[in-house]
């Protein structure tokens, strides 16, 4: 039978069943509504029923066992055995993320002053830095990467373009860590939305016009 889970993907679930573990020692103590998200300026936006806490604490243990599974499951699957660092990568600053993510929702229904709208801001934006130097390195695959048409046809398209979405990456990153610390909150979504739509919309006309050129 082959290896399902790796061992990073080994002590991530152990990190992440911890956590979960330590919020149910501290869900008797939770208010019966809990804040799940904010606005850009630091306001709750919306509460969630008490049971919410668990719901979020769990999500970090579906998402490390959905990404050790679908490598097994990719016609493909040979690309992760050469992409191994750059999903590893992915699976560590996803999950701690979630993780953290958690936390501070519970200690902000706890009464904690957590100063959300810089924290998560700052650590999206060195995941997406992360990412993007590791984006060279992803083989072509169906789970993982920028998965366009003309990526999944061609090699030369999958690689050029996985390049210069690494730079993307990094630069939605900076963003992410300057919007942070700007002094008007409610210009976080005004600024990076926008951003990363744009960046989408040229990472996949890059794909197609490479497509085009290798065609022609």
């Amino acid at each position: 039978m082959k290896k399902i889970f790796t061992k990073t993907a080994l002590i991530l679930l152990i990190i992440a069943v911890v956590s979960f573990i330590g919020h149910l020692f501290i869900y008797s103590k939770l208010p019966a509504q809990i804040p799940i998200q904010w606005g850009s300026d630091g306001s709750v936006n919306s509460y969630g029923e008490k049971y919410m806490d668990l719901v979020l604490a769990g999500i970090p243990i579906g998402i490390i066992i959905l990404m050790s599974v679908s490598p097994h499951m990719d016609p493909r699957k040979a690309s992760y055995l050469k992409h191994a660092g750059a999903y590893n990568i992915l699976m560590i600053g996803v999950s701690l993320l979630l993780v953290a993510c958690s936390w501070l929702s519970a200690l902000a229904a706890l009464g904690y002053n957590v100063n959300i709208q810089t924290l998560v801001p700052v650590a999206v934006g060195i995941l997406f830095i992360v990412i993007g130097n590791r984006m060279p390195q992803i083989r072509s695959n169906y789970f993982f990467g920028i998965k366009t048409p003309w990526t999944l046809e061609n090699p030369d398209v999958w690689r050029k373009t996985h390049k210069f979405g690494g730079i993307l990456f990094c630069m939605i990153g900076i963003v992410f860590i300057v919007v942070a610390f700007l002094p008007y909150k409610a210009l976080t979504s005004i600024i990076i939305a926008p951003f990363i739509i744009g960046s989408v919309v040229l990472m996949y006309l890059y794909s197609y016009i490479i497509y085009k050129k290798i065609k022609a």
